[in-house]
Parts: C-alpha cells; sequence; structure tokens
C-alpha cells in the first residue's frame, strides 16, 4: 500500500521515461553532431568516426554516476547540488564554476555554429559578429522568460531523430561509393585519435542535464537510469553513423574546413528538400541547446548564491521571475568567450570543462560511497564500485591534458582563482556544510560534519514511494504517545524508546543512544508545520517501526540531537532496518513530505491515536480487532492467516500479540488476544459483529450464522 493518497514532493512529478529520453537526447544532439565533425576530422582524419564513438563508451560512468546521484537526491539544482553536498562548500565552489564556463562554452560554440548554418539561407554576416548578435538576443528572450513545454520540445527532438533517419537511411548505401576517403583510417595517429576523442567530449555535456530534472520524474530510480543510458546511446549511434556518412561522402581535403558538414553531404546524395531539413534540423538544435543552456547557466551562480558562496544580487529575480544577473553574467561570459577565441579553441575548452565536471561527478559517488552515510540511499546504484569511477576520472583528466596547453592553462587557472575566490569571499559567507568528504576524516580518526546527514535525509522526501513500500502499513503499526506541556527531547525520547525497544526486543538504551548517534537524519521541520522526523537504524528487525510523540506546546530540539532549536509538535521516531536503509528513507521522507502540508495541523492536535493515524492516511480507515475465545470473532483463533478471506482494498497491516507487533504472513497462526490491524477505504470496514462473516472463507462451514 504504497499509496497513501497524497503527493510527496514539493514538484509535481510528471516526467516519465520518454521525458528524461527527450531531455536528454535534446540538450546533446547540437553542435557536436552539425558542426564539431569537421574540427575532430582535423584532428584525426578518418578516425574520427572511432573518436565519437570511444567518447561515447568513456562517457557511460559519469553518466552512470549521474544516474545514481540523481536518485540519491532527486533535486532541483542540477550538479551543483549534488556535488556541493559531497565535496563540501570548497568542492561545490569550484563544481560551480567549472559547471557554469561548461555550460557557457559549450552555448558559446553552438551559437558559432549556429551563424555557420544561417549563412547557408543567406544570413553572410562574419560569423563572430552573427554569434554575439545570437547571444543578445538568447539572453534577452531567456530575461523575458523563455519556456518550452514538454510537448514542443518532444516535437523538436523527434523532428531531429527522423531528419538524422533520413539522411542515415539515404546516406549509409552511399558509403565505398561517394567521394570520401577512409584511408588511411589513421592518418593522424593514435596521438591524433586521442586529441579528437578529448575534443568530441563537448558533444555528450547535455547528458547531464537531466540532474536539474531529477525532482519532476516519476519512479526516478528506474526512469533517470534507463533514460540516460538510452538516451547515450542513441546519441553515440547518431553521432557515430552521421559522422560515418559525413566521411564517406565529403573528400578529407575539403572536410577539413566545412563549418556545415551535415548539410554539404546532404546535398551530395539527398534532394533539395533533405538538405533544407537538415538545415532546419540544425538551427532548431543549435537554438534549443542554447537557449536552454542560458537559463541553466544562469541558475549556477543563483544556486551559488543561496550557499554563501556568491553575492547575494545573483538571488535578485527580474518581473519576469527569472533570475537576471545570473542570465546577464552568462550571456556576457558567452560574448566574451566567442570574441576571444575561435570555434576551434572553443571547442577544446567546453570539452575542458566538460571532462572536469564529469570527473568530479566520478568523485562524488567515491566520496559519498566511501563515507558510509546512511541517509545516501540512492534508487540505483552504478556497477563496478569504485573501479568504474576511479577510471572515469583517470579517463577526464588524461584527456584534459591531451587537449594541449590551452585548455590546461585555463582550466588550472580557473580551479586556482575559484579557490582563491572561495577562501577570501565564499569561506566567510557560505551556510552551506562541510560536506560527506568530511565522513571519510571521520572514519580516520577526525572529527566529521554531520549536518550533510541532514541535508541528504530532507532529500529523501523528493524519491517517493515504490510500490513495494508499506507506508499504510508503517501507520498502522505505529505506536502514538503524548508528552506534558514541559516535557523536553530527552523525555519524548526515553518514551519513545521504551515502547520501540519492546518492538525491536532491544534495550531502550540502546534505542535511545542509536537515535542520538544518528540525530542529524531527520527530515527538516518546515517553518509553518512543526513536526521532525529522526530515523535510525537497526539490524534486530526486518520492518520498519514509528512511534509518534505529540506535545501541545513543542518539544525543543537542540544541536546534540542535530536541530537547531526549533520546536515542534510532534516528534515522529523511525526505527529503520538497516538492511533496506534506502526502504525506511523513503517512508521517512514520505512521511516529512505529508507533514508539510496544511493538513499535517491536524496530527500535532488531534486528541486520540486513531485521529493522529486517520490524518496520516487521507481516505483510509483503521480498524482494530481483538481475538477473544468468547465472541465471534474468536473464531478466527487457531487458524492462519492465508486462510481468511478478504475484499481486494482490505489489508491486514500487523498483528498485535504480547506487546509485540508481528509482521503478518499467510502462515501466521492467529492466538487468542491477538490483536488485527486491518486498512481498508473510509467507510468499508466490517464491524466487530461482522468481522468473522467478512474474514472466514465462504467454504467454511464452521462460521457462525
Amino acid at each position: 500500500m504504497a499509496d497513501n493518497g497524497k503527493s510527496s514532493t514539493s514538484l509535481k512529478r510528471s516526467l516519465g521515461l520518454g521525458h528524461v529520453f527527450v531531455i536528454s537526447t535534446g540538450g546533446t544532439i547540437s553542435a557536436g553532431l552539425f558542426f564539431l565533425p569537421s574540427f575532430a576530422a582535423a584532428k584525426a582524419g578518418p578516425s574520427a568516426i572511432l573518436a565519437y564513438l570511444i567518447a561515447g563508451l568513456l562517457a557511460l560512468p559519469a553518466m552512470l554516476s549521474v544516474a545514481e546521484l540523481s536518485t540519491a537526491m532527486p533535486r532541483a539544482g542540477g550538479l551543483y547540488y549534488f556535488l556541493a553536498r559531497a565535496l563540501g562548500a570548497a568542492g561545490g565552489t569550484v563544481t560551480g564554476v567549472a559547471t557554469w564556463l561548461s555550460l557557457v562554452m559549450k552555448d558559446a560554440f553552438a551559437l558559432v555554429g549556429m551563424s555557420a548554418y544561417l549563412a547557408l539561407i543567406g544570413i553572410n554576416l562574419p560569423s563572430k559578429l552573427t554569434a554575439v548578435m545570437l547571444i543578445l538576443a538568447f539572453t534577452l528572450l531567456n530575461i523575458i522568460g523563455s519556456k518550452t513545454s514538454a510537448s514542443i520540445q518532444i516535437a523538436m527532438v523527434g523532428f531531429l531523430l527522423a531528419v538524422m533517419v533520413w539522411f542515415l537511411a539515404a546516406g549509409i548505401p552511399e558509403i565505398g561509393n561517394a567521394a570520401g576517403d577512409f584511408e588511411p583510417f589513421f592518418s593522424k595517429g593514435s596521438e591524433g585519435l586521442i586529441a579528437a576523442i578529448g575534443l568530441v567530449f563537448v558533444s555528450y555535456g547535455g547528458l547531464t542535464k537531466v540532474a536539474s530534472m531529477a525532482e519532476e520524474v516519476e519512479d526516478p530510480s528506474r526512469n533517470i537510469p534507463l533514460g540516460v543510458i538510452l538516451s547515450l546511446f542513441v546519441s553515440t549511434i547518431v553521432y557515430t553513423l552521421g559522422v560515418l556518412v559525413v566521411t564517406a561522402v565529403i573528400p578529407q581535403t575539403e572536410l577539413f574546413g566545412d563549418l556545415a558538414p551535415l548539410h554539404t553531404a546532404a546535398e551530395a546524395y539527398m534532394p533539395a528538400v533533405g538538405a533544407g531539413f537538415v538545415i532546419a534540423a540544425a538551427l532548431a538544435a543549435f537554438a534549443s541547446a542554447a537557449n536552454a543552456g542560458i537559463l541553466s547557466a544562469a541558475r549556477y551562480p543563483m544556486a551559488m548564491s543561496r550557499d554563501g558562496l556568491m553575492s547575494d544580487s545573483f538571488l535578485k529575480m527580474s518581473r519576469f521571475d527569472t533570475p537576471i544577473w545570473g542570465i546577464l553574467l552568462t550571456g556576457i561570459g558567452m560574448t566574451f568567450i566567442v570574441v576571444v577565441f575561435g570555434a576551434g579553441a572553443i571547442a577544446k575548452l567546453a570539452s575542458a570543462f566538460v571532462l572536469l565536471k564529469l570527473a568530479l561527478v566520478n568523485l562524488a559517488v567515491i566520496v559519498l560511497r566511501s563515507a558510509r552515510i546512511n541517509s545516501y540511499a540512492p534508487g540505483f546504484r552504478s556497477p563496478l564500485f569504485p573501479y568504474m569511477h576511479a577510471f572515469g576520472i583517470g579517463v577526464c583528466i588524461y584527456l584534459i591534458f591531451k587537449l594541449g596547453a590551452l585548455p590546461i592553462i585555463l582550466v588550472s587557472v580557473s580551479v586556482a582563482l575559484t579557490i582563491v575566490w572561495f577562501h577570501y569571499f565564499g569561506r566567510k559567507k557560505t551556510n552551506q556544510t562541510a560536506g560527506a568528504i568530511h565522513h571519510i576524516f571521520e572514519r580516520l580518526g577526525q572529527a566529521a560534519d554531520t549536518s550533510v546527514d541532514r541535508e541528504i535525509s530532507a532529500a529523501m522526501q523528493s524519491h517517493g514511494l515504490r510500490s513495494e513500500d508499506d507506508y499504510a502499513g508503517l501507520i498502522a503499526r505505529a505506536a502514538v504517545i503524548s508528552v506534558p506541556s514541559d516535557g523536553d527531547i530527552t523525555e519524548a525520547a526515553s518514551r519513545s524508546a521504551q515502547v520501540l525497544g519492546k518492538m525491536l526486543d532491544v534495550e531502550p538504551e540502546e534505542v535511545n543512544d542509536r537515535f542520538l548517534e544518528t540525530g542529524s537524519l531527520w527530515i527538516q521541520p518546515s517553518d509553518t508545520h512543526p513536526t521532525a522526523t529522526p530515523v535510525a537504524f537497526f539490524e534486530e528487525s526486518e520492518i520498519d517501526h514509528l512511534v509518534i510523540v505529540k506535545s501541545e506546546r513543542g518539544i525543543v530540539i537542540p544541536s546534540e540531537w542535530g536541530g537547531r532549536n526549533e520546536r515542534v509538535n510532534a516528534l515522529f521516531f523511525l526505527a529503520g532496518t538497516s538492511s533496506k536503509p534506502g526502504r525506511s528513507l523513503r517512508l521517512a521522507g514520505e512521511l516529512a513530505a505529508y507533514l508539510h502540508t496544511d493538513d499535517a495541523k491536524v496530527v500535532a492536535q488531534a486528541s486520540y491515536e486513531s485521529e493522529v493515524k486517520q490524518a496520516l492516511l487521507p481516505g483510509l480507515e483503521i480498524g482494530q480487532y481483538p481475538l477473544l475465545p468468547e465472541t465471534d470473532i474468536g473464531i478466527l483463533i487457531g487458524r492462519t492467516l492465508g486462510e481468511l478471506r478478504l475484499d481486494d482494498d482490505l489489508h491486514v497491516e500487523a498483528i498485535y500479540r504480547k506487546g509485540k507487533i508481528l509482521s503478518p504472513s499467510p502462515e501466521t497462526v492467529l492466538t487468542a488476544d491477538d490483536q488485527l490491524t486491518i486498512i481498508g477505504p473510509t467507510g468499508e470496514l466490517p464491524t466487530s459483529s461482522e468481522i468473522a462473516l467478512v474474514l472466514i472463507k465462504e467454504t467454511d462451514t464452521t462460521a457462525p450464522e
């Protein structure tokens, strides 16, 4: 019973697998296909075909890491949010700047490519001037506010892929018959191939875009990794086959200087309308990537400002509700790049910063897993840890050095300046945590900053439940207790430990200590609905247990309990199972997300246990049925649950027996004085006098008449 009848996220989960694929693919296939092949061919000759294929394969570790991070912390905010929580404020500053620069350079390169295709339809201005005019236009468009609906984005990607299918279907038969030349395939040697692999990495930078949309994805544990992998596969195939056709059709000497290679190839073997469609697809891809990229880049200064790492001015929104100063900074940065550097240099720089970003993504997964934080429970785990991730880091660093002196110098200088900026400005203002990396230091004997646990735990509100997560059963099994109006956190914890100790068969002192040790794993209370959900993990139980502590006047949570001296009216002590921490945290996140709605006030104000549980299970009703020998329902004693007949919408969620809660199974034999907890739709539960007739199988002739 995963569905409790309410939304568990702050953003509506409306993006399915198709949307994830479209977002990733639409942000990927642009300049890397329509503009970059001539630069790659100049580096590697015909082996540029192989460069695209190898780059796609080498991007796989980072893409799987992005999927893992997105399912661990499905929050709006993109890679910066993940990496800052893993690497801390200093690492987050470097990451934010590197990601912003990679987007600025990637978008600048796309608009230089767009100017080349605009020349094909008669706009014959100098390419730099055209690119600057496009930057100004898209900057203004983003300040005013431009939102592309999901349906339009799907249509654009569908049009792009349809044109590419036509291009490939008509072009592949031309291989061997056209003017292109594959000999010698490695005309630039292995060094040329390696340099080309590094150069074309910018082509795959858009695959990380889905990270910023993770909070809106339905079933993120499935749809994000599957969507990203499908997008990487399709993009790699389209890139590789597209460059194969271009190389087969255009002679190498002509390809080296061709700024619109796909159009040139299309003119050689497609009808005029087909070549026109290639231009249209290219312009649509450039415009979509640049428009979305500028707004995406602008949100990084805003996110860093929110963490105190940049000036507060970047938090200012325009009257169109857009981050105006971030957009202006991005536009200025793109203009500087276009004016100062040539297209080839921009491609190198963009790839260098994409490689740095992907290396940091792999590093973040290594740090988060090595820190052994209970709250880090991704729905998808990238395989071959840590070898694949270490390999991904090594490859990215190696390829940066193979791009040449300019990218090495600019990457090094930008990282150094960012560290200096953090030391003299960000460190004094930041409200960001030290990051998960400090948990590794804790394991080495140094102090850890446990506040990162709390942030990652809070992100669990965005996970959503899986079908096997029994939220309704958790509420049905819960114990509800009250503390006096002058009670404090110590008394609340002590009383809940007494109850949980019986449930878990663990000494109350140990239960209390376990919560205190992991007190930072609290879903954060909201200002308007003061509640909190502390989580601790126990290996003694395979099911999750909950104790709800109420206080009319409120309980203050001090820092030693992971709090910030906030006052709460209800505490929800969740005893999770060590074998399935992800499930426990999803349940805690679901509970906390509900508690941040207006209906949550009922929980703190409720007088009876039934009212509390009813408030947490809207649309459902809980019935308690004691099996007493002298009553009609006593006929169930000695039977197994597997013998009982229940309507499809009625469920036995728990069995209370001698102070303990049993997890029901078909083999469970009912005994005298057991109490069944049954959940069903409101108004449809049977009364005690009817329960035997409802539960006993129709074939049982011993049921009372």
